[in-house]
């Protein structure tokens, strides 16, 4: 999960620096069309590795719960921060 977060993020700013590319060719008379598409683009890779990050945090959090949980069931100390 953590790799595909990463990777998303990396493709997003990849895209991101390309929409900024034909944003700039725009004002110079480009397509305004492409660099909405590349723009959404963007904004789409960046939004899906959020959630993914999102939800690989509320597995996390629940799986130290359920450790917490066997920990305190066991009697042994795991430590708090």
């Amino acid at each position: 999960m953590t790799r595909v977060t990463i990777l998303l993020t990396l493709a997003g700013l990849a895209v991101l620096f390309v929409a900024y590319a034909q944003g700039v060719h725009a004002i110079h008379g480009g397509s305004v069309i492409t660099h909405m598409y590349w723009a959404t683009a963007a904004i789409s890779l960046v939004a899906l590795a959020n959630f993914i990050a999102v939800a690989h945090l509320a597995r996390s959090e629940r799986m130290i719960q359920e450790l917490r949980a066997l920990c305190d069931k066991n009697g042994i100390d795991y430590g708090e921060d």
